[in-house]
């Protein structure tokens, strides 16, 4: 059985019933004005464990209280504030956690803005791609995927 996430986003029930008791005190900001995807993603992300809070505006994002989170998932394109601007506002209130930058133009981006983000993927790859670049973040006893 596959658990559609995004159109070229699937893993299988398998990997899916993964979700580790450790991953349950991780909290994610997932910032996407993509509602439907987005909400997928935090799904898929609670569905490992994560506890997960998903604003489809980033001013909104900045209302949270930003001090729970582990990491964020931030798209770039976004009305209001673009990914990098949002970036250097969680920094400028004083956020030390990994922020991964989740986008569909990653061809696009600058240099300047790539160095910013913890990481930089593309949302055209599978889910299983943001999870191991999450787990390389929060879980302990991560062991990296050979084939990612």
């Amino acid at each position: 059985m596959k658990i559609a996430t995004h159109p070229d986003w699937s893993i299988s029930e398998k990997q899916s019933l993964r979700a580790s008791p450790e991953n349950s005190q991780r909290r994610i900001l997932c910032v996407d004005d993509e509602i439907i995807g987005t909400a997928i993603r935090g799904e898929v992300l609670k569905e490992h464990g994560y506890s997960v809070v998903v604003c489809h505006c980033p001013l909104a994002a900045l209302r949270c209280d930003l001090s729970v989170f582990d990491l964020a998932v931030l798209d770039f394109q976004m009305p209001e504030l673009n990914g990098r601007e949002l970036l250097l506002r969680l920094r400028a209130l004083g956020t030390g956690f990994p922020i991964v930058l989740l986008t569909g133009c990653l061809d696009a981006l600058s240099a300047d803005d790539r160095v910013l983000f913890a990481r930089c993927i593309d949302k055209r790859l599978q889910i299983q791609c943001l999870l191991e670049i999450i787990a390389e973040f929060l879980d302990r006893n991560h062991v990296p995927d050979p084939d990612m």
